[in-house]
């Protein structure tokens, strides 16, 4: 119980120190603090069961590991997958195009807003497409396609290849069908 206890605490403060650190100093690359924050969070677990009585003061004897070992490898592992949630929540909310949809009708819920101008809401200065045109830079950035200087067509590359293999494999096992 002491690990399960000590995950949530930190968890929380996982939670709370990342959104402080975001708000104060205006991250742009979240993914560069919330890895490092993982790890922090995991040290910081460790450290706090390993300098907290067994009992953490107030625990009865019954609600005590008869296994510390296991109680910190599961509290460990508790802690990782709470804050893999997270993550994803915040990425899944953050980047969401639907969300960001629906803010920007709630900005202008009086008057509503047309197709067209919620289309545009979406184009770079260029007329690019924002939600998809910072894409192909990006996966050519981090080495998964080329993109031909002279043709413009995209190619994958090696990495590119077993990602999307294995992306094909999983939809076709869990029979997602085609699309993104």
């Amino acid at each position: 119980m002491k690990g399960l206890i000590l995950s949530t605490a930190v968890f929380v403060l996982y939670v709370f120190g990342t959104a402080l650190i975001c708000h104060v100093c205006k991250v742009k690359r979240h993914a560069k603090l919330f890895v490092p924050a993982l790890v922090f969070g995991e040290l910081l677990f460790l450290l706090s069961y390993g300098s907290t009585p067994s009992d953490l003061w107030f625990l009865r004897t019954a609600w005590q590991a008869n296994f510390p070992w296991l109680d910190v490898i599961l509290g460990a592992f508790i802690l990782f997958l709470n804050i893999h949630s997270y993550v994803d929540w915040f990425f899944g909310f953050n980047g969401g195009f639907s969300t960001s949809l629906m803010m920007l009708l709630l900005l202008n819920q009086t008057e509503g807003v047309a197709t067209e101008s919620l289309v545009s809401k979406y184009r770079g200065a260029n007329g690019a497409d924002k939600i998809y045109g910072w894409r192909i830079p990006r996966l050519e950035e981090t080495g998964y396609m080329l993109i031909n200087q002279q043709t413009h067509a995209c190619t994958l590359t090696g990495k590119g290849r077993v990602v999307a293999t294995l992306s094909q494999l999983i939809k076709k096992i869990f029979n997602l069908g085609p699309g993104g």
